[in-house]
């Protein structure tokens, strides 16, 4: 990488792993298509499409769906191209050279690569020996680096583990700091609290459409805050990055939002079975509230999987995310995992 900054010399691009055939069981997707009925309305749509003319910068039908699926005003919404564009323009937006970032680790990637990105440093808050994180130790961890921006995923990818709104709401009075509540994986959880946003000045929620709402393909995300917030980062993000088609079909999913309900059910039900199986068979396993499962194994374990053309996440030897599939699929992971 010859013109590579000296300071990015040692970052690589984000691999997720992509296979072509097989049980794909590495990407977090849901195993479940739209519904048939909101496929159809999507086809339809590309028929409206002005070719010819630059997408709705404001994406004003879109934000206005989102307010409404919510109940909030549409000044509390934007749009990005997945939450990671989103996530990235509040990086860029509000954080110096040096500046602090504080996130639980192991968390998702990306966080210290945007860090990174704007010269800030990173700081993990590691979790206990069982990789269980706790509020009092991230509590703790802001008075004594004094941080700029404070990350929570929850649930957190790739352990799964949720924080309640109660700890989520401590962590957020304890500070002064940015709030960047990552939400991607909270349609799965016990409950979603995405309206915390709106009760703190220091909070911006990041949601997105391609997991619960199973559409990766079009990348689409958005972030809810005070209209302070939402100013910033509509000032910072690059013009008419939502494009025509991703701005109707999200429209189209979020206004329909309950067809998804039993599907989401599914994957829930089908995480538990595969928790409980595999914890019953002696596998270290971490319960989930997310579409995936965070497990230790011997990788020979992942061998025999790959031998029979089934694929998990591996982060490194021995530390596996297993995302969950349909019924069928899980029932072939678990007859290779014996």
């Amino acid at each position: 990488m010859k013109y590579m900054k000296k300071s990015f010399a040692n970052m690589e691009p984000y691999h997720s792993g992509l296979i072509p055939e097989g049980i794909i069981l590495n990407a977090n997707e849901s195993p479940i298509a739209p519904p048939k009925c909101l496929v159809d309305e999507f086809k339809k749509a590309v028929n409206k499409i002005e070719f010819n003319r630059y997408p709705d910068m404001d994406e004003v039908k879109l934000n206005e769906a989102i307010a409404k699926h919510y109940g909030i005003n549409p000044n509390n919404v934007s749009c990005g191209v997945g939450s990671d564009e989103l996530l990235d323009v509040m990086f860029r937006a509000t954080l110096e050279v040096n500046d602090k970032v504080l996130g639980f680790s192991p968390s998702f990637s990306m966080y210290q690569v945007f860090t990174e990105l704007v010269g800030a440093k990173y700081i993990p808050v590691y979790g206990d020996s069982n990789m269980i994180f706790h509020v009092d130790d991230m509590i703790k961890a802001i008075k004594e680096y004094n941080p700029k921006l404070v990350l929570i995923c929850t649930p957190n990818n790739p352990t799964g583990q949720y924080l309640s709104k109660s700890d989520v709401r401590r962590i957020i009075e304890s500070t002064d700091a940015l709030i960047g509540l990552d939400l991607a994986y909270i349609d799965f959880a016990k409950e979603d609290y995405t309206k915390i946003a709106l009760e703190y000045d220091n909070v911006i929620a990041f949601k997105t459409f391609s997991k619960a709402m199973a559409l990766p393909s079009i990348r689409l995300g958005y972030a809810i805050s005070n209209k302070d917030n939402i100013d910033m980062l509509n000032a910072i993000k690059a013009p008419y990055s939502v494009t025509t088609f991703t701005q109707m079909v999200g429209e189209i999913a979020i206004n329909h939002f309950e067809l998804y309900k039993n599907q989401i059910e599914e994957i829930k039900r089908e995480r538990e079975r595969i928790y409980h199986t595999l914890k019953e068979r002696g596998y270290n396993i971490y319960p989930s509230e997310a579409n995936f499962l965070y497990v230790l194994m011997d990788d020979s374990k992942n061998e025999l999987l790959i031998k029979n053309k089934i694929y998990i996440r591996k982060f490194k030897s021995g530390v596996y995310r297993i995302t969950v599939g349909t019924k069928s699929e899980n029932d072939s992971l678990l007859e290779v995992l014996k």
